[in-house]
């Protein structure tokens, strides 16, 4: 026999609460991954900018005089630290981003910033699931713009060469699968392109030709019978090294930002059974708010 709408009504309110303890639970723990995260996540940020500045482009760099080396470092440090402030924001509403002119001489992109979701976010599993989902999204995206903030500001600086293919400056997923592990440095990227040598000795930009900016496969012996004639013509490899942090190796770092990602993933499992056990309830007062439709119209003739 069906349950009645009363007795489905009530689960759905147990379930609704135990969402809401949940959701409060699971803030909790973001809280306390974050703290622990974002010292490691500026650490790690900076080691692989010294890596970038003194191994993979050691002449740009000293070309640098004192003053503009300071003033890049700093910039470095505040592009990272702001970004990583914007992160805490989603579990501490009252905490207060940097303002605009602390920014000024931030380098700016086309990446966005994923919205906050309404104040209700633990009223139900299925918004408690979507708020999870979209916090990890736009931690997600935080790694990815401070690795394309660092990216620009280093080649503002003249540090990175200028003509770089933009999946490999925005740190894409694409950009990444075709990347090299050339380099034994977490949170690098390593990618081979190929530049004209006639526009290399004439000092022009890099005329770069990804694999990673077109999906194909680019050949450094391309070309006709004149050009084999013409050894000097032919496109050079050359080795592109930019910032790509990704959350694995950031988190491999840190023991106890490793177990506290382990205790996010519990309360996770648990998001992802409720929300399922509220969709059954669901479905079932859907059922039985049918049941009692038909009961409540059929007449006998």
């Amino acid at each position: 026999m069906a349950r009645s709408i009363e007795q489905v009504g009530q689960d759905l309110i147990y379930l609704k609460k135990v969402s809401s303890e949940l959701g409060t639970e699971l803030t909790t723990a973001y809280q306390s991954y974050f703290t622990a995260l974002s010292p490691t996540l500026k650490q790690q940020s900076i080691q692989s900018c010294y890596h970038l500045c003194t191994t993979c482009y050691p002449d740009a760099f000293l070309k640098l005089n004192y003053n503009q080396r300071s003033q890049l470092l700093k910039t470095l440090q505040r592009v990272i630290g702001n970004a990583i402030a914007a992160l805490m924001v989603h579990v501490e509403p009252a905490r207060q981003s940097a303002t605009q002119d602390e920014n000024d001489d931030e380098p700016t992109g086309e990446l966005t910033s994923i919205s906050m979701m309404p104040n209700d976010w633990f009223a139900t599993p299925t918004s408690l699931s979507t708020w999870q989902q979209n916090l990890e999204e736009e931690l997600a995206h935080s790694l990815k713009e401070i690795s394309y903030k660092v990216n620009l500001l280093l080649q503002q600086a003249r540090v990175m060469p200028a003509d770089i293919p933009k999946p490999i400056l925005e740190a894409s997923p694409e950009a990444d699968r075709q990347g090299e592990n050339t380099i034994d440095v977490p949170n690098l990227l390593s990618i081979s392109i190929e530049q004209d040598i006639s526009e290399q000795q004439s000092d022009a930009p890099l005329a770069a030709r990804s694999a990673a900016a077109n999906g194909t496969e680019q050949s450094a012996w391309m070309g006709d019978e004149t050009s084999l004639e013409e050894p000097d013509e032919y496109p050079q490899i050359v080795q592109i090294h930019s910032l790509y942090l990704r959350l694995t190796e950031v988190e491999f770092a840190d023991v106890n930002v490793l177990g506290l990602r382990k205790n996010i993933e519990r309360l996770a499992n648990k998001v992802s059974t409720l929300k399922r056990e509220y969709f059954k309830k669901q479905q079932e007062l859907k059922i039985a708010e049918a049941e009692s439709a038909w009961r409540n119209s059929w007449f006998e003739n």
